[in-house]
């Protein structure tokens, strides 16, 4: 298991400098990006290929990952036409994070409209992705649907996937309360744990239990990114905050110690 540092939505004002400053800092192993949401990083569809090729080396020289590349693409809409300009927005996404060297583009899955039958729904998604998965298959780029709105529910994220039948195409767990039953997640977890190939956390506090999250995960042998999707703090207390949030990961994931960061020294 690796720890990805998200800059959704504690990281949003950082520039690329200074997120591969407190991943190397901290010892994440990667960065996600949110692109199209106002963020500071740069790593938007705007870029060159040279602008491109310099934030995949400024990653490779600081010896981290792009994780990733968050996306607000969505593909419930009842109008195909809208369907298919986020299926073409999502391609270019897709080219970006192939250009920086990430592996995954993150798309939502979003709220059911009323006024569709939900089968008809979720083929409409299934459909869409497997068009992303044929177009980012020789790219080497997985298209994750996120467990997200009412697509949190088990049944129709994974019959999303399902529907989509490329082997391009998983999800993102969303580590959701959401997702408990009677106290635990296992009964959840089962049911889409074959298709999830990437994980965001929250705040460590709160109902959630992340100690099972991590329990399960060891016990599936996953191996992949895990990116920490933490909502705003005072901005004084962010890097101390990310530098804590990476000793509990490790703590649970039952790695080794990692020396806290002295930021004062670095004032």
């Amino acid at each position: 298991m690796k720890l990805s540092l998200l800059t959704y939505d504690l990281a949003r004002t950082w520039t690329l400098p200074k997120l591969i400053e407190v991943a190397r800092a901290c010892g994440f192993a990667g960065i996600e990006f949110r692109a199209n949401a106002g963020h500071q990083h740069s790593v938007e569809l705007e870029r060159t290929g040279g602008e491109r090729r310099r934030i995949r080396e400024q990653l490779e020289d600081a010896y981290l990952e792009a994780v990733g590349v968050g996306t607000g693409c969505r593909f419930q809409a009842p109008e195909a036409k809208e369907r298919a300009a986020n299926v073409e927005k999502t391609k270019r996404f897709i080219e970006l994070a192939a250009d920086i060297g990430a592996k995954r583009v993150r798309v939502f899955g979003d709220d059911l409209p009323p006024e569709v039958k939900r089968e008809d729904c979720i083929r409409h998604v299934g459909e869409s992705l497997r068009t992303l998965g044929e177009f980012a298959e020789p790219l080497g780029v997985d298209v994750l649907l996120e467990m997200h709105g009412q697509f949190n529910y088990w049944k129709f994220a994974r019959a999303a996937v399902e529907a989509a039948g490329h082997p391009r195409v998983g999800l993102v767990y969303n580590s959701d309360v959401r997702d408990m039953i009677a106290g635990s997640i296992a009964a959840t977890w089962a049911e889409v744990r074959a298709h999830v190939r990437h994980v965001h956390l929250h705040a460590f506090s709160g109902p959630f239990p992340y100690p099972e999250l991590f329990s399960l995960l060891a016990a599936d042998g996953y191996q992949g990114y895990l990116s920490s999707e933490v909502e705003e703090i005072d901005e004084r207390l962010r890097e101390e905050y990310f530098a804590v949030y990476a000793a509990l990961f490790r703590a649970w994931a039952g790695q080794s110690f990692w020396p806290m960061p002295d930021w004062n020294r670095h004032a």
